[in-house]
C-alpha cells in the first residue's frame, strides 16, 4: 500500500501540533494504518504501536536513524547512526500474574488508551489501576484501587514485563571517556520531531513556488517530488 503524500503528512503534521505526546503517536500511527477501525489503535499494546511507527518512519526516511545522545559521565554529545531493522519489535505483548502476600494480581500490556485517561495526579498509581486485568486477595476479587500502596508500587515494576517491545533502549559506549549506558529510544517522539522539520521545510518550499509561479498549495503538492525540486532548482539557483 503505497504512502501518504505531502498534502496527507502535512494534515498529520497539523493535526498533531497541538496534541500531547500520546495522542500525537496515535495522529501518527492512524496515518501508518489507515486501514485499521476508529478506535482499534488505540488499543494496541504500546510495543505494537512502535513497531509500526518503525516502519512508517523507515516508509517516510528511510531505513537508517540518526540521533545525538549525551554521555551522563563527561558530557560528550555522542552521534549515533543505526538500521531501523535492528530494532524489530521482539516479544509480543501478554499479561503478567504477581503473587504476593495473598494477593494474586494479573496486568495486561499498558495502550494508548491508558495514557489518555490520565492526569497529572499520581498518573502512575493510575496507569497501574487501569492495567489491573484481574484481583483477589485470598481469593476474593478486589478492585484495582483498593489494592494496598506497597503492592501497586511493586505492579508498577512489573508493568514492563507485559510488553518488552514497549521500551527500547540503546547500549552506548562514549569514545572519550569509555563510560557504557543505556539511552532510552522513544519512536513517536523521534518520528514527529522528523515530521515537523520536514513540514518546516515543506512549508518554505510551497512558498518560494508560490511566489514564483503563482501556483495554489494545492497545485504545488501535486507535482511529483523529482519535478518540484527541478522547479525549487530554477527558483534558487
Amino acid at each position: 500500500m503505497p504512502g501518504p503524500g505531502a498534502a496527507q503528512l502535512l494534515e498529520v503534521w497539523e493535526r498533531g501540533l497541538d496534541q500531547d505526546q500520546a495522542q500525537r503517536a496515535l495522529t501518527l500511527l492512524a496515518a501508518a494504518v489507515p486501514q485499521a477501525q476508529p478506535g482499534e489503535l488505540a488499543g494496541w499494546p504500546l510495543g505494537r504501536r512502535d513497531a509500526a511507527l518503525l516502519a512508517f518512519r523507515a516508509e517516510l526516511f528511510g531505513p537508517d536513524l540518526d540521533a545525538v545522545a549525551q554521555c551522563p559521565d563527561c558530557g560528550l554529545e555522542v552521534e549515533l547512526s543505526f538500521p531501523t531493522l535492528a530494532m524489530a519489535a521482539g516479544e509480543a505483548a501478554r499479561t503478567v500474574t504477581v503473587r504476593r502476600d495473598g494477593y494474586e494480581v494479573t496486568l495486561r500490556a499498558v495502550t494508548s488508551n491508558d495514557l489518555l485517561g490520565l492526569d497529572s495526579a499520581d498518573a502512575h498509581t493510575a496507569l497501574v489501576h487501569r492495567c489491573v486485568a484481574a484481583a483477589t486477595a485470598s481469593g476474593v476479587h478486589m478492585e484495582p484501587t483498593d489494592l494496598p500502596a506497597d503492592l501497586v508500587e511493586a505492579l508498577g515494576e512489573e508493568l514492563a514485563r507485559t510488553d518488552p517491545a514497549a521500551i527500547t533502549e540503546l547500549a552506548l559506549e562514549c569514545p572519550d571517556c569509555s563510560h557504557q549506558w543505556l539511552a532510552p529510544f522513544h519512536i513517536a517522539s523521534y518520528l514527529w520531531a522528523e515530521l515537523h522539520h520536514w513540514a518546516g521545510r515543506m512549508l518554505l518550499e510551497i512558498d518560494a513556488l508560490a511566489r514564483t509561479y503563482g501556483w495554489s498549495e494545492h497545485e504545488i503538492l501535486a507535482l511529483a517530488p523529482r519535478r518540484r525540486q527541478a522547479y525549487l532548482e530554477l527558483v534558487t539557483p
